[in-house]
């Protein structure tokens, strides 16, 4: 089991330097159990942590009012953040008796920090040509949050090949950490769930159910599933049993290891057969249990009764919403605004630019003239046009540059407090990658029907016959911690996608963003090729920002990498400002093919752990991240 602990310190919250909120930890968090999937026995709790994908896309910069506080501190994804930008250990906390003296040591950071290289803790094969996927994540749990246990804490990963009786399509490891004692990581659960499953997984708050989408090993319409796991439950190449609950009526008294399906609704003429390359389950967590998707003819759908209670079913009366004609991006839901913030490719007569969409998804957002029509639950506030296209209106140039292409689009990343969203362009048309900010209020004067937001280009954009995506960037500690309504600090994105892929510092001052960005670091490769999406941690004193490149082509100065390897990289970022960036990696990695998205683990005071999985060479992946202090 994992430590218990009991929170005996007060935590004081400022509001423009005044104590507005004094209430103990615990009393927070028994006010908000059943959000946070948290286990209560008297005065004692567990906290839950997961952390998939989402938790990179919808982020919260500081409450500058108690109006604001009091509206975010609802979202448990507020709490979560919370937890993981601090390291405070609560002084009544017992270490989990499950880890051995190395780990409590963290004698393992000693290698790191001697070499400069991040140290791949362990590699595991999850079967020929497994992978999470580019610009996909896998999902970590943190049984508690300030603490690592060896036997409860899990990674699960999609595999992204069809199940079968000798290759799971879904895997998750225990056992994660070096001091651990027994197998080094244990395969903890992995299933042939009947379908392929190529997009991120989405974790439940207690860490006992997963929601995924597939494509059916029989072929036919996407399928959203909800599975409770049990161990032991196999391992990659030999999937353990599972049983599937034929009425999803019937799945939530299931004995688990059991999962349910719910095949995509579909729409006569324009979207007979749904199918899902691209866009993960974007989960509600602040008691709503709805879950939105996309799929590949353009369409959001919504899920009701997910994780907590009642029968799974998609929403048929006003959903699924027609987005666009082609891929959406995965959903970020806004808590605040009540809008569903995608992405979607904008293709008509070949022309392929992408627009930023806001669906108003609950009454929150419902009776505003978005420009163009008063808006209901469903309606679909479109941006302007905001790449590539031959014709028409577009907001940053009218020509061939990308044009034509099937544009993918990253997840948009959404700040509540803030009230801005931020979207990510291989290409605007115009010749360059670009970061566009937007206001995440839909009204005639804010986010209104074809607006183009503010463009802040970070490089050229990939052209005609060579379409690279721009992953979504990060922002800093600067940013999370700046005081006042309108934050400031900077956002990291690996941009250039035309040529070789450079590193990109967009400053925010007071929640604005300039023309263009800084160029921080050039020639991350100097062969042509794709980045992750930018993963940052504040591990104090410094502060982390991570990213891979496919390939490099020849060795590139700033990068120790080998020459035609992927290559997985860390930067220390500045914690001041003004601050110098960095002007090379702190530490690298050889990654076959690169690597999908990377979570970090939760900090505490034994370190923390980056996992990912490669693009190539089939493996699921641990390094250190502790040991780059």
């Amino acid at each position: 089991m994992g430590r218990i602990f009991r929170f005996a310190q007060r935590v004081v919250f400022g509001v423009r330097g005044v104590p507005w909120l004094g209430l103990s930890i615990l009393a927070v968090l028994i006010l908000s159990s059943a959000l946070l999937g948290q286990t209560s026995q008297g005065s004692q709790a567990i906290v839950h942590l997961p952390t998939d994908w989402s938790h990179h896309h919808l982020l919260f910069s500081k409450p500058a009012t108690a109006e604001q506080l009091k509206r975010v501190q609802q979202d448990p994804r507020y709490w979560q953040q919370f937890w993981r930008r601090s390291r405070a250990t609560p002084p009544e906390a017992e270490l989990d008796g499950a880890l051995t003296p190395e780990l409590q040591s963290d004698s393992r950071t000693t290698h790191a920090r001697e070499k400069h290289k991040l140290k791949r803790d362990w590699s595991v094969n999850m079967g020929e040509s497994a992978t999470v996927g580019s610009g996909q994540y896998p999902g970590k749990f943190g049984f508690d949050v300030n603490s690592s246990s060896c036997a409860n804490d899990y990674v699960v990963f999609n595999t992204g090949l069809a199940g079968s009786a000798s290759q799971a399509s879904i895997i998750a490891y225990n056992n994660l950490y070096s001091g651990c004692g027994e197998t080094v990581p244990s395969s903890y659960f992995a299933y042939n769930t009947g379908g392929k499953i190529t997009t991120s997984v989405t974790l439940s708050a207690d860490g006992t159910q997963l929601a995924f989408v597939q494509a059916p090993t029989g072929g036919g319409a996407a399928e959203l599933v909800l599975l409770t796991w049990a161990t032991p439950g196999g391992a990659a190449g030999a999937p353990g049993p599972i049983t599937t609950v034929s009425s999803p009526s019937s799945y939530r008294g299931c004995t688990a290891p059991c999962m349910t399906t719910i095949t995509f609704k579909r729409t006569t003429g324009t979207d007979p057969t749904p199918t899902v390359l691209i866009s993960a389950p974007f989960y509600d967590f602040s008691g709503s249990d709805t879950l939105y998707v996309g799929d590949d003819a353009g369409y959001l759908h919504q899920f009701t009764n997910v994780f907590i209670s009642g029968t799974p079913v998609e929403s048929t009366s006003t959903w699924s919403v027609e987005v666009g004609k082609t891929n959406l991006s995965s959903p970020v839901y806004d808590p605040t605004t009540g809008n569903v913030f995608v992405t979607a490719a904008y293709v008509e007569s070949f022309n392929s630019g992408g627009q930023l969409a806001a669906v108003c998804a609950t009454s929150t957002c419902a009776g505003v003239s978005n420009g163009v029509a008063t808006t209901a639950i469903g309606t679909v506030t479109l941006s302007g046009v905001l790449g590539p296209a031959t014709s028409g209106t577009v907001c940053h140039g009218n020509g061939s540059l990308g044009s034509g292409n099937d544009l993918r689009l990253d997840s948009p990343i959404v700040d509540p407090v803030a009230g801005r969203v931020y979207a990510f362009l291989g290409t605007d048309g115009n010749g360059n990658s670009a970061v566009v900010q937007f206001p995440t209020t839909v009204s005639a004067t804010e986010f209104s029907a074809r607006s183009c937001g503010t463009e802040s280009t970070v490089g050229t954009g990939s052209t005609t016959g060579f379409n690279t995506p721009l992953f979504s960037g990060t922002f800093d500690n600067l940013y999370f911690t700046s005081s006042g309504s309108s934050p400031s600090g900077n956002l990291y994105v690996c941009g250039n996608t035309s040529g070789n892929p450079a590193l990109y510092q967009v400053p925010i001052t007071n929640n604005g963003i300039p023309t263009g960005g800084t160029l921080v670091l050039a020639n991350l490769s100097t062969g042509a090729t794709t980045c992750s999406p930018v993963t940052e941690v504040f591990n104090s004193p410094a502060d982390w920002i991570f990213l891979s490149v496919e390939h490099l082509g020849t060795t590139a100065s700033p990068v120790g990498c080998p020459m035609s390897a992927g290559c997985v990289m860390s930067f220390s970022v500045p914690t001041s400002s003004p601050g110098a960036p960095p002007t090379s990696t702190f530490a690298t990695a050889t990654e076959s093919g690169g690597t999908s998205g990377i979570v970090i683990d939760n900090i505490v005071t034994q370190g923390s752990e980056i996992y990912f999985s490669t693009l190539t060479g089939s493996n699921a992946v641990q390094a250190s991240q502790s040991g780059l202090e």
